[in-house]
């Protein structure tokens, strides 16, 4: 009888502790409300306790007390559900979630600076030529070119299309005020150059086709200086797989049309992939291919027309390009 009830008792135990525990967890690790809002000048303390590396540091650079940083700190963490600090006599250090929300806050305050500084400018007038590649997206594009062209009606914006290397050419002859582009092959990234967006390269074919199956392997891709055209050809010839170049365009919808009539294999950022389109790998017989990335450029006399609408490209990727030009440092 003794031993029964030191069973039932045992246990009772185990399932309040049981219960115990997960209730303390579930407060610790609860979750945002879906209406949660992150306050900008909040951030903006965290970023600075971060650097400061103590509530008084961040207050005198934040120009608030040591109190009202403190409950911001605490306001935040209550909000989120976790703890963003540890707290020692020597200071206060990021907890790997507050590390986490650094990085968000820091992209946040840049955006934020960003659009503020855009709105001090003065009105702008003037004409813009800017160059992009082909794979920078036209519906993107239009939808920033709209907002700009409301923003700042006096600015006349023309738009050139063609591959990396030829825009390169233009913009360093002083045709061009800014160019989007795809690093790679013969336009590697500069100082002060942005990048916009990242993708994986892979080889695109038709599912269930015929291409890839051919010796040699059929391409399409565009002249010679596109980057994604180098990466393939190297991997091929380091893999040793047995391709020709069948299609040669310089715009990527042509390259996709040649897929997707089952002509040739491109390769093309995964973005590419719709139904039908497939990616092939090792297991198909294609290389691995790395990443590819879009960035943009600026032209060294742009004006201050051009820098504004580098901004606003930038802000579409949710990437602060200052709105001005950055002043020269000796």
């Amino acid at each position: 009888m003794g031993r029964a009830a030191s069973s039932v008792k045992l246990k009772d135990l185990t399932l309040s502790f049981s219960f115990s525990y997960y209730q303390s967890m579930n407060q610790v690790f609860q979750r945002p409300p879906a209406s949660a809002t992150l306050d900008i000048d909040i951030l903006r303390s965290v970023v600075a306790i971060a650097e400061g590396g103590s509530i008084a540091a961040a207050a005198q650079r934040v120009a608030r007390t040591p109190a009202a940083v403190s409950m911001q700190i605490k306001k935040l963490e209550e909000m989120l559900g976790r703890n963003l600090f540890d707290r020692t006599r020597k200071g206060m250090t990021p907890t790997g979630e507050g590390e986490r929300l650094l990085t968000y806050a820091r992209k946040m305050l840049e955006l934020n600076q960003a659009a503020v500084q855009s709105f001090a400018l003065p009105e702008l007038s003037g004409t813009i030529a800017i160059g992009l590649v082909d794979s920078f997206g036209g519906l993107r594009l239009a939808e920033v070119l709209a907002a700009f062209a409301r923003s700042h009606p006096k600015v006349v914006v023309t738009v050139s299309m063609d591959l990396t290397s030829r825009l390169q050419t233009a913009l360093d002859r002083g045709n061009l005020d800014l160019m989007v582009y795809t690093p790679g092959g013969m336009a590697k990234t500069r100082h002060g150059d942005h990048i916009l967006a990242e993708d994986q390269l892979v080889w695109i074919g038709k599912e269930g086709g015929r291409a890839a199956k051919q010796n040699p392997i059929p391409l399409a891709v565009a002249a010679d200086g596109c980057a994604w055209r180098q990466a393939s050809t190297e991997a091929a010839t380091a893999a040793g797989l047995n391709a020709r170049l069948a299609y040669v365009a310089d715009f990527d919808l042509a390259q996709l049309a040649a897929v997707e009539a089952d002509l040739a294999i491109a390769p093309m950022p995964k973005r590419y992939l719709k139904p039908g389109l497939v990616a092939l790998g090792p297991r198909d017989g294609f290389p691995a291919l790395g990443r590819t990335h879009v960035a943009l450029r600026m032209a060294e006399n742009a004006g201050s027309e051009a820098y504004a609408l580098a901004a606003d490209i930038g802000g579409s990727y949710g990437v602060a390009i200052p709105a001005v030009r950055p002043a020269v440092t000796s």
